[in-house]
């Protein structure tokens, strides 16, 4: 790993790291476990990319863990309710246009919602 300091490098390491895998030898060389590792890592960064980034996950100030984890539902519920409607041929490209849209006018949404159709 290269440290940089105002672009240039000022130190570089090397990091030796350990796993258990369930794979034989023969089905796991060192480029498919760093395969396998990277595939993970992707999947988990483009999870949380939207809550983190779009939602702002990480800026929450709750602390009471009730609270916390329902306002986790409720993220996770409108990630949900995007992705229903971004195939639709009006549906928003994006989460933050379709949270947008939301807010300034709630009211379809919420009609959707208490008539238990989705969209």
């Amino acid at each position: 790993m290269d440290y940089l300091r105002r672009g240039q490098v000022i130190k570089t390491t090397h990091d030796t790291r350990y796993g258990v895998t369930s794979l034989y030898p023969e089905e796991a060389d060192a480029e498919a476990l760093l395969g396998l590792v990277r595939g993970y890592w992707g999947i988990e960064i483009k999870q949380h990319y939207r809550r983190d980034h779009t939602q702002r996950e990480d800026h929450c100030q709750v602390r009471d863990s009730i609270a916390a984890r329902n306002l986790s539902l409720m993220r996770s519920l409108a990630i949900f309710l995007y992705e229903r409607q971004r195939a639709k041929p009006h549906g928003k490209r994006s989460l933050p246009d379709w949270l947008s849209h939301n807010h300034r006018h709630p009211s379809p949404l919420i009609n959707l919602l208490a008539a238990g159709a989705l969209p």
